[in-house]
Parts: C-alpha cells; structure tokens; sequence
C-alpha cells in the first residue's frame, strides 16, 4: 500500500450512569459499587499511561440527575474530581447524554428541551458546566434514543452533533438501516436531516468493544483492517474511531485475573487496549470534538426510524413489559394535569401566543414564587419517571427495588401535576380539559363501515371491500411450543364476542382470555380485550442475574400474542410495506421495511423501532390498517411490536399490539467474521424475552381499528380516533 499522510483517530468514550435497572442502589457489587471499582481503574489506568509517555485523549458523557447530583458527591467525590481535571487540561471532553437519563424519543419537546437544558446547567447543580467547568456540543442520547423529529430542539439547546452506534453487533443504534457503509463514512461525521423540516444536525457514528470482537478480538487488527480501507479509498480522508462503552463495563477493566495481554490485549482493559493501539504509527489519539472542529461531514443521511439500542434494535427492551405499561400509564396521566394546567395560565401568562410559549422554560418564570416551585418540581419528578432505568433494560425483568422507585416516582409525579392544576386553577381560573396539542374534533365521517366477521377458532377477519385482515385468536410461545385456544367460543354479530382458555399443560395453569368488537363509527371498528395469564413455577432462572434483580422468574415465557394482526400475507417482497407513526409533539412520520435486506435476515422478529403514542399504521403504498391504542387504563409509548417474515419472494408483516416477541437477533451490514455477534448474544444480559415478567398478570385494554385507501392515514381518520380516545380518557377521569 502507498504512504499516506492521512491518519486514524482514535478515542475511548465513557458513558457513566450509576442508576441500574440491573441493579439497587447500594455501594457494593450488587449496586453502583462496580461503577466506582472500574471507573477508579480506568483513570488509574489512563494516569500510568501518562508516566509512559501517552496521553491518552478521551469523552466522558454522565446522566446528571442521579450519578453526578446524588450518587458520586456521596460515595465517590474522587471520580468527579478527576475527570474535571482532565477536562479542564484539555486532555479530555465532556460530552451531554440527558439530566434525566432519559427516554428521550417518547418525551415532549418540552421536556426534552428542560432534559438537554436542565444537563448543561441544572437547579440541582448536577450540570456539566457546574460540574466540570464546560462540555462539547455533543450529545449522547442515553441508549441511543433518538428521532430525527427532535433535531430543532437538540439545535435549540446549542447542540450540534448527536453521537449514535453504527455497529456489527446487537447492541446497536442505526447499523441495520441502509446497506453497508464504506469505511470513510463509517469513521466520520456524516450530515442528519429530517426531511419533513429540513433541520439537519450532525451525527457522529461510534463502535463497541462488540465490533473489536468482529477482528477476532484485535483493537490494532481492527484498525490495520479500517487503514487498509483508508488507503484504497477514492477520496483518501482522515478516520476518527469512537470507541464508546459503558464505563461501568468489565471490558475496561479486563475480563479475567491473569488474562493474557501478550496474545489479547485488547480484552485486558484499558491499559492494554491503550498501549496496543498507540504503537501503531497511523493512530492519533484524539478528542472527538476536535476532530469534528476541523474534519467536514463527508456524506448526508437520513433515519427514519425512532432509534435506540436495546434488542432488536429498537424499544423492545423498554416497551413489552409488562411493568412498562403500568408506569408509563401514571405518567400519562401526569401529562394530562400538567396539560390541564398549562391550557388554565397560558393564555394569561404567554404573551404573544407562539407554540414556543406553550414551553415551561418560556412561561414558568412569570409564575408567582410559590406556583413557579411547584412547575419545577412537577416536572422534574416526571422527568424522573421518564428515567430509561424505570423502563429497565434489564431481562427478562427489572431489579425489584428498582421496579418499586419506578412506581413510586411515577405517582409522585402525577401527584404533583394534579396539586399544581388545583393550585393554577384557584389562582388564573376555571379548570379546561389538557390539550392533545392535536385536532381532536370528529370528522364528518370515516368512510365506507367495516365488516366483522368470524374467521375460525376463534379468529376475526374485519373486511373493508375487497381488503381484508385476519386476527388471531391469543397464543403464546411456553417452554418451547406455541400453545394456542382449544376451546375458543364465538357470537357472532351484530356484536362479535369471544372467549378462550389456552393451557400451558394438560390440566395446569391457564389463559383466560375475551375480545369484543363494535363498531363505534363509518369505518372504524373497536376492540376490547381482557387476559388473565397465571402465575407459574419459576424455572430456567439464572442463579447470579436472580442476584442482582433480587428476584427470579419462570424462563420458559417467550412469547405473548394477545391480539395478532396479520396485516399483509403473501404480499410481493418488491413491494415494501411502510410504518407510519406520530410522535409526542404530533409530527407524523414513517419508515420503509426493506433493511431485511442489508443485513440477509429472512424474519424480523421483532420490530418496535416506532415510538406510538396513541396509533400505528401499515400501508403497501395502495391499502393501509391503523391501529390505535383506546384506553387510557393501560397505555404505552411503543404499544405494537411487528414482525415480517420473508418466504421465498413474498413476504407476511404482521402487527402485535400489547405483544411480547422474541426470536434470533438481526445479523448486520457491517459484520466482518461473526464473532462480535455471536459473543454478544451469548453474554448480553438485555438479550433475553420480556416475556416472564407478564406471569400471574392480567389486563384489559382496547384498540380502535380501521382499514383506508393509500399510503398515510388519512387526517380525517386520524382526528376520529384521537377524538374518541380523548372522550375516553375524559369517562375515566374518577377511575382508579
């Protein structure tokens, strides 16, 4: 190969977060104990370096909230004062993730603009300026939550690049999206845009120690691989590797007493991962930062889907608990006092009436004093409930004391809404209903009626002309079968009614289960469904993760299909299905299902790469299905997981609302020998069914279904169904 000027820049990037869904709050191994122990390693590890002669130039992004306003002051003010003194000599660069540690993608522009705010300066202090003196304009979303809709409001914070996994391995934010990316697109900053606006940021790709392990476990195999593709490249350009890891992780530590530096070094913690990468003479080390002050995005992407880095890509990890629907319902109500409230002072206090004015940030500080404090810490306990950990990525389930501050942070933020819309309403007015921040008003009309009918076992199929959709009857996936109704009964309509009992073995516990349609509306078909699913012995439980979540759980659930859409069967694979969805501040949006492609995967087990407040919908381009979460009991921010299924030129996508799925990990573009994968799914803790956590739970729900014409729902359907969700919410107002 020929001389080169041109180099590769590399830099460890430490992601700190102390607050575990994995793990409690207590200053040992079973807590953030093991944070302290590896973090202490790695800056004693970063200082021997320094006496060697290598200054090893590195990111560190920190939640604010609970490791730097709580957790470190008290057990670890050390850490703190380290890391700012490298910052402060230049050495290394604090990058932003959230105050909250958030769930970001499922967060108002409201109360994302306070999180990102709220992580430079906070009013608890736990800011990185008022911790480290400064940051980057960088930010690192926590679990690579992210949605292109919320790149003005990362712009309007002062943000200018967001930093996401481009990986080979499932731990993964946008890697499965678009075929491969060269080398020189892969190792630089690209431009990201929303095409909806226009709004563009910059998105800096990062690896995992996962993708080390695609070299056969070789940092300096990697790179020597990443500079051979540098020198065949057309248009020869700097790299910049962003290895980003949590700080918390064993692999900066090394995975093993007496592990062997000489044949594995980069698996033998930081200072021999360092010491490998710096003797190769095409490496600098470096700040991402400064590399982006002088290194041009080289290419313009786009990312449709709503992003993060939990199984499957996407929010299965967070969404199909069964817990997550139960605290995601109390912040949802939380939301619609705080709304409540907002519609009693606003039109008082605004001003000039701009959308922007609807902002706490924009209207708060005209509050008298005390309803001001009030504002504040209403909607700081909501952005703690919004906290990832509250959701866990932890499986099969969360940590229990844990799961219990979920609940109780929850309820203390609903709390507080309510107390606030009691206090502005005796102060500004007359009480008004919360505003959706939508047209809620019922359209004229929703088009020709559906027809529902019995479709075996059963099953319902609801017509609408010539296009029609199958229902399932229940089933679930126990101890290696899928089990479905034996015993399904059926009126048929005027009003369809069913009930069923699945048996998870002969004579042993059972599903209960009932369905009941109507159709409320032209064109518009409701369902209202009950499952009871009964408690279980706890088998198949992993004695040390029992450990740290202080529970077990009966492994053999795996998968849970309470209502089973099949929205499109035998439908060419040249012609893609498409994912349309709307965000927390109403921006409609949508993705095409081709990545199957890049990646060779003949079945997506489990797509929830779509954040869906209130609906989801599936169009060919021609016939659409929207589907709408209608009862305001039981709510969540990714309610519809989906599945597609390539069968030799056709293909079946199919829709799960209230589902739990489960199947083989996707495999990616950017894989080089398999092990990175392999090894991941074999040690991960996040790759496991949420399935357990549903034993001996039950629910009721509802949906509202309707099948359209073309590609988008139409704006008329869409304002039917949210408007019959809002006078549903409003009918359980006294509900408990």
């Amino acid at each position: 190969m020929r001389a080169s000027t041109k180099k590769i820049y590399f830099c460890p990037r430490f992601h700190v977060n102390f607050y575990h869904s994995y793990r409690g709050d207590t200053p040992d191994e079973r807590g953030f104990g093991k944070d302290i122990r590896i973090i202490r390693s790695i800056l004693d590890d970063l200082d021997r370096l320094e006496t060697e002669g290598i200054t090893v130039q590195c990111a560190w992004d920190f939640d604010n909230a609970f490791t730097l306003g709580r957790i470190l002051p008290a057990h670890a003010p050390d850490i703190i004062r380290r890391v700012r003194l490298r910052a402060e000599a230049g050495t290394d660069e604090i990058e932003l993730m959230s105050w909250n540690n958030g769930l970001l993608t499922a967060q108002t522009s409201e109360e994302l603009r306070l999180a990102l705010s709220w992580a430079i300066s906070a009013p608890d202090g736990s800011g990185a300026r008022q911790q480290f003196g400064g940051f980057v304009p960088i930010a690192r979303p926590q679990e690579c939550m992210f949605t292109s809709s919320q790149i003005d409001v990362y712009r309007s914070v002062g943000i200018e690049a967001v930093s996401l996994y481009y990986s080979a391995v499932p731990f993964n934010g946008f890697g499965s999206f678009f075929p491969r990316l060269p080398a020189e697109k892969r190792y630089n900053p690209l431009t990201l845009r929303d095409p909806r606006t226009g709004a563009a940021m910059r998105l800096l790709p990062a690896i995992n120690q996962g993708d080390v392990a695609e070299y056969y476990l070789s940092a300096p195999r990697m790179l020597r691989a990443v500079r051979g593709a540098q020198l065949r490249a057309d248009d020869e350009s700097d790299m910049l590797v962003v290895l980003d890891m949590d700080a918390d992780d064993t692999f900066w530590a090394g995975f093993a007493p007496g592990f062997s530096h000489k044949f594995l070094p980069s698996f033998g913690g930081l200072y021999a991962l360092m010491k490998s990468v710096a003797s190769l003479p095409f490496v600098v080390l470096e700040r991402p930062w400064k590399y982006l002050e002088t290194h041009p995005d080289v290419a313009e992407i786009r990312i449709d889907q709503d992003v993060a880095d939990g199984a499957f890509d996407g929010y299965s990890s967070w969404a199909e608990k069964f817990e997550n629907y139960e605290v995601w319902t109390t912040i949802q109500k939380a939301r619609k006092q705080w709304e409540a409230a907002k519609d009693v002072v606003w039109p008082i206090l605004a001003g000039d009436g701009t959308p922007d004015a609807r902002d706490m940030m924009s209207w708060a500080g005209k509050l008298e004093p005390r309803l001001r404090e009030m504002a504040v810490e209403a909607m700081k306990k909501r952005l703690l409930a919004l906290s990832t950990t509250h959701f866990g990525m932890a499986a099969p389930v969360m940590n229990v004391a844990r799961l219990e501050k979920a609940r109780q942070v929850a309820a203390r933020a609903l709390e507080l809404s309510t107390a606030f819309l009691e206090e502005v309403t005796r102060a500004y007015g007359v009480k008004k209903e919360a505003s959706s921040g939508l047209d809620t008003k019922a359209s004229a009309g929703g088009g020709p009626n559906l027809g529902i009918e019995a479709a075996g076992a059963g099953g319902i199929r609801i017509v609408r002309g010539d296009f029609s959709v199958d229902i399932s009857t229940p089933w679930v996936d126990y101890d290696h079968r899928i089990r479905r109704s034996s015993d399904a009964e059926v009126a048929a309509a005027p009003n369809y009614r069913a009930e069923g009992k699945i048996f998870l073995s002969r004579g042993g516990p059972r599903i209960e289960w009932t369905r009941a349609a109507s159709v409320p509306a032209p064109g518009l078909a409701r369902f209202d469904i009950r499952v009871r699913y009964p408690a279980t012995e706890h088998r198949g439980w992993d004695r040390a993760k029992a450990g740290r979540l202080a529970r077990t759980w009966d492994a053999r659930w795996r998968q849970l299909a309470p209502f089973e859409i099949v929205a499109f069967d035998a439908l060419p694979v040249d012609r893609p299905v498409h994912v349309w969805k709307e965000d927390f501040d109403g921006n409609v949006t949508s993705y095409t299902l081709d990545y199957y492609r890049y990646g060779g995967n003949s079945t997506l087990a489990d797509i929830n790469s779509h954040v869906t407040p209130a609906w989801i919908a599936l169009s060919d381009g021609d016939r659409g299905i929207f589907v709408a979460q209608a009862s305001p009991l039981f709510l969540n921010f990714a309610f519809c997981p989906l599945r597609q299924e390539i069968r030799g030129e056709t293909q079946r996508v199919s829709m799960y609302p209230f589902g739990t799925l489960w199947g083989h990990q996707y495999r990616y573009p950017a894989r080089v020998t398999g092990l990175g994968r392999l090894a991941t799914v074999l040690t991960a803790d996040h790759l496991f069914s949420s399935a357990p956590s549903w034993e001996g739970k039950e629910f009721s729900a509802a949906l509202l279904i309707a099948l359209y014409e073309g590609g988008a729902p139409p704006e008329s359907l869409r304002r039917e169904a949210l408007a019959r969700i809002a006078g549903a919410a409003d009918d359980s107002r006294n509900a408990p």
